[in-house]
Parts: C-alpha cells; sequence; structure tokens
C-alpha cells in the first residue's frame, strides 16, 4: 500500500513540474507586428513615408494579448509634428541615397531589399517599429518614445532586436546641411529605461548603434532582462554631433520582435 501511494505522488510531482514548464513557455510572447490588425496601422498602408504625415490625426497601438501599448507625442503648433513615438511601417532599401532624407524617415535598411515595402523586419517579417524622439541635456522637454502595459500590470521585456533607418544612416556616414556626418570618437547610443508600477526607475540598458565606420546595418538583438518587471519603458537616443539645440544626428532607430514575459 505504501509502495503505490509513494509512486502516485511521484507521479504527481512530474505532472506538476511538466505543467509548470508548459505555463513558463506559453507566457512568452513575441510581438511581431505582422497579421491583418497590424499591417492596418502601418504607414506603408496608410500610404505615408514621412513620420509627420502620419501622425497627424493621432497614432495609437496595442497589442491585444500583453496590452503593450504607445501613443506618439505629436506637436501641432505649427501643424502636426512628430516629437516622440513608435510607428508600424513596413518601408525597406538599402539605397540610403535615394531613401535617406527626412521625408523617408519611416524606412528601415534592409541591404538585401528587393521590395521597399516587404521583408524589411527582422527575420524577413515585413512590420516593424520605427521608434522617434530623444531627451538629453539640450531637449526642449523630454520627447523620449515609451511604451506602456495598459492594464497597469508589471511584466518583464526580455529584449528585442534593433535595426537602423536610411535616414539615420545617410546623415551619420554623409552629413548635411544641418548636421555633420559622425566623425572620430563619435558615439551613438540606444537606451532603453524600465519602470515599475510605483513610476520607479528599475534599470536602464544601453547598446552603441553607431561610430565613424561601425554601424548596426541588420537586425540587432538587445537584451532588456536587466529592466525587470515594468509597466512602462521610454526609449532614448543620444550622441553624434552637437549643437546648443541638441543631437543633430537624426534621432531614429528601428525596432522589432519585442519578447515579453506574461
Amino acid at each position: 500500500m505504501k509502495k503505490n501511494f509513494f509512486s502516485l505522488a511521484i507521479l504527481a510531482m512530474m505532472a506538476f513540474a511538466g505543467c509548470s514548464d508548459d505555463d513558463s513557455d506559453n507566457s512568452r510572447v513575441t510581438i511581431d507586428f505582422e497579421g491583418a490588425e497590424w499591417t492596418a496601422l502601418s504607414a506603408t498602408t496608410i500610404g505615408e513615408s514621412y513620420s509627420s504625415a502620419v501622425v497627424a490625426n493621432g497614432y495609437e497601438w496595442q497589442d491585444p494579448l500583453t496590452t503593450l501599448s504607445s501613443r506618439a507625442l505629436v506637436d501641432y503648433t505649427y501643424g502636426a509634428y512628430i516629437r516622440g513615438g513608435m510607428l508600424l511601417s513596413s518601408y525597406n532599401s538599402g539605397d540610403i541615397a535615394t531613401y535617406g532624407d527626412y521625408s523617408k524617415d519611416l524606412y528601415v535598411y534592409n541591404p538585401s531589399s528587393t521590395s521597399t515595402t516587404q521583408g524589411g523586419g527582422a527575420d524577413g517579417s515585413d512590420n516593424f517599429l520605427i521608434v522617434v524622439g530623444n531627451y538629453d541635456d539640450f531637449s526642449n522637454g523630454d520627447e523620449r518614445a515609451e511604451m506602456f502595459f495598459a492594464d497597469g500590470r508589471e511584466r518583464e521585456i526580455l529584449g528585442c532586436q534593433v535595426n537602423s533607418t536610411t535616414y539615420f544612416l545617410n546623415i551619420a556616414q554623409n552629413g548635411n546641411p544641418f548636421s555633420a556626418p559622425l566623425s572620430e570618437g563619435d558615439e551613438v547610443k540606444i537606451s532603453v529605461t524600465g519602470y515599475n508600477a510605483m513610476g520607479e526607475q528599475t534599470a536602464t540598458v544601453s547598446k552603441v548603434l553607431a561610430r565613424k565606420g561601425q554601424y548596426i546595418e541588420d537586425w540587432t538583438s538587445m537584451n532588456l532582462r536587466k529592466l525587470g518587471k515594468v509597466v512602462k519603458v521610454r526609449f532614448n537616443i543620444t550622441g553624434g554631433p552637437m549643437t546648443e539645440w541638441g543631437m543633430t544626428t537624426p534621432k531614429y532607430f528601428a525596432i522589432d520582435n519585442i519578447v515579453v514575459e506574461q
């Protein structure tokens, strides 16, 4: 009788352990921005390649499974002008000369591009986010892009993939009348800061996006585990040539495949 009870207990423990592993696997969600509901929000579907045109009437999105959400920060003083935000796009190209000015700021860099509206995302997917805005010592207010869990529940954001935009790469390499190209010693970094339910900062994680002659030009993993459990994250881009008004290199990068631990 004791032997049977012991065997049943062992089987029960094994079953519980199996269920725990499955629950852990099932709780991890990768937001890849694919599917009809996401494509409807894409700048490509809207037919605009300029960020301020896309947000003219307001712009926001929400992932239905995790409630991860974002709203664009728009200045309407002189027409609609984006100050910060995360905009869905499918535009991509490897031609930074043709697609490297402000009117094409929603293009991600894709050296193997065969279609300007398909295949530019991580792993050859179509959709991704263009992140706009920053905050530094010279900024006129905090213009960092942010995303948050709309249900207010803390979760871990384990990581994502990042890439450069054609607009950023063109100016970082070649400059324009408003910005010099990167010179020796210049460094542009992406930073991600987490906030818990109390509004307190949890941690900041950074990654170098560009140095002179060294640029992220493909989808690259960024580990965000250090942020811990958060209800909100803010994205920043800083560095490079500066004036009294702040960073002159375009304040843009791309993000895809955000991994959330439910």
